[in-house]
Parts: C-alpha cells; sequence; structure tokens
C-alpha cells in the first residue's frame, strides 16, 4: 500500500476489503488511480484541499456489491477520510476534479456499476 505522501503523483484511488483478509477481519486495500489523459486543472478546491468526485458502494444482506451514492466533496486528507469506512462496510472511489472529469467520471461510474452487476452473478 502507497503512503499518504505518495498521493500526490495519483489523481485518486479506490478503496476495497482486503483480499488478503478473512472477511471477519477489518482490512482495507488502497489501488491508485493516474488519468491517462490531461484533464485540465484543478477545480473547485481551496485552502483546505482539492474537490473530490466520490462514489461509494456497499455490501447487502447477502454479500453482494450494491451501489450506494455519489457526490463531490473538498477533502484535505481523502485517504484518511476513506480509512474511517474500515469495518463499515462501505468502499468506493475517490478521484480529483478537473476541468474535464466530469464526463469521464460518469462513464467510469457507468463502467464500474456494470461489473459489479457482473461479479454478483458470478458469485
Amino acid at each position: 500500500m502507497k503512503k499518504h505522501t505518495e498521493m500526490e503523483e495519483y489523481d485518486g484511488f479506490l478503496f476495497l476489503p482486503s483480499e488478503d483478509e478473512d472477511e471477519d477481519t477489518s482490512a482495507m486495500e488502497f489501488r491508485f488511480i493516474k488519468y491517462k489523459q490531461d484533464f485540465g486543472p484543478a477545480v473547485e478546491g481551496n485552502d483546505i484541499g482539492e474537490k473530490y468526485h466520490v462514489a461509494f458502494f456497499k455490501r447487502d444482506a447477502d454479500g453482494q456489491f450494491q451501489f450506494d451514492e455519489e457526490f463531490e466533496a473538498i477533502f484535505a486528507d481523502p485517504m484518511t477520510y476513506a480509512k474511517g469506512f474500515i469495518g463499515h462496510n462501505l468502499f468506493g472511489t475517490m478521484v480529483k476534479k478537473k476541468e474535464r472529469t466530469k464526463e469521464w467520471f460518469d462513464e467510469y461510474l457507468t463502467d464500474i456499476k456494470k461489473s459489479v452487476i457482473l461479479a454478483n452473478q458470478k458469485s
């Protein structure tokens, strides 16, 4: 897992239940995201932090992943925020909002929702 100080190299991350731990253990795995194209400068941030696109997923009573919600927010430390969900059945994606990321994030979210549906069908 990358340290928070290395976050500046990335545009965001997925935070997922750890595959190395059994289900009874509260653990989280981070997978970092780097945009493959230039979406322009960061937007809507302030002195506290940068603005992020956020999407949450959770597990239902049968253990299947389900989409929960999406929103945008400013975070001083997005990784610490995500770590606060360890043990709370909430996982997701946080990526920096830039001038032209809205369409990319909408497409990404559509794709990840489809992936969740396919994964649920296989299990």
